[in-house]
C-alpha cells in the first residue's frame, strides 16, 4: 500500500518559486508527472490487492476443506463453525499481509481501519443469525443488547481519542495506531461474542 502523503511531499512545490517562474510549462510538466505517478500507484495497489485476495481465497478454501472433514453434532453447527472460521481467517490474513507489505504508521492505521470494516460486516452477519435463532418474543433482548453495545463502542472510541491527545499521552503518530487498534479490537470482540452465543444452539 502506497503512502500518498509521501508522494505529495516529495513533489511539493514552493509557492514563491512558482510566482517567480515566467514559464509555466514546468508547472504543467509537474502536474503531468504527478498524475502519472498517482495513476501508476493506484494500478499497482489494485494489482497488489488482487494478488492478496487470490492468496487469501486459496488458503481459505484449504481451511474450509479441512473443517468439512471433521465431525459435527448438527448441520447448523457445521455450517456456522466453518463459516465463522473461514470468515475470520480471511480478515486476519488480509490484515497480516497488508501489515507485512506496508508497516509505516499510515499503512498500519489504514489497514486496521479496513479490517475493522470487514469485522463490522461479520458483526451484522452473525447478529442476524443469532436473531433468527431466537423466538420473536425474545428478539428484543438481543436488539437492546446491540443498542447498548453500540453506545459502549462509541463511548470507548471517544475516550480512546481523548486519551490520545498530546496533553495526556505525549502525542506522536503512535497514538494513531492505538486509536485504530482500539477501533478494530472492539468490533472484533463483539463478533466473537455473538458467535459464542450462537454456539450454544449447536446441540439443539
Amino acid at each position: 500500500m502506497y503512502n500518498y502523503t509521501k508522494i505529495f511531499g516529495i513533489f511539493a512545490v514552493n509557492n514563491e518559486y512558482l510566482k517567480n517562474k515566467k514559464d509555466m510549462k514546468n508547472m504543467k510538466h509537474f502536474i503531468i508527472l504527478l498524475l502519472s505517478i498517482l495513476i501508476n500507484c493506484f494500478v499497482f495497489s489494485q494489482n497488489e490487492t488482487e494478488n492478496f485476495q487470490k492468496e487469501i481465497n486459496k488458503k481459505a478454501e484449504l481451511l474450509k476443506q479441512k473443517l468439512e472433514a471433521k465431525d459435527y453434532i448438527s448441520d447448523f453447527e457445521k455450517q456456522t463453525v466453518i463459516s465463522f472460521k473461514v470468515d475470520t481467517f480471511k480478515v486476519e490474513l488480509m490484515l497480516s499481509l497488508r501489515m507485512d507489505n506496508d508497516y509505516t504508521t499510515t499503512g498500519m492505521v489504514n489497514t486496521m481501519y479496513e479490517a475493522e470494516k470487514e469485522y463490522d460486516k461479520l458483526l451484522n452477519k452473525y447478529y442476524k443469525i443469532l436473531l433468527k435463532k431466537l423466538n420473536e418474543s425474545d428478539q428484543e433482548a438481543l436488539k437492546q443488547s446491540q443498542r447498548n453495545w453500540i453506545k459502549f463502542r462509541d463511548s470507548e472510541r471517544n475516550l480512546n481519542s481523548i486519551i490520545s491527545k498530546p496533553e495526556y499521552s505525549g502525542g506522536g503518530t503512535i497514538q494513531n495506531i492505538f486509536v485504530a487498534s482500539e477501533y478494530f479490537e472492539i468490533t472484533k470482540d463483539r463478533v466473537i461474542e455473538l458467535y459464542h452465543y450462537i454456539s450454544r444452539f449447536f446441540e439443539y
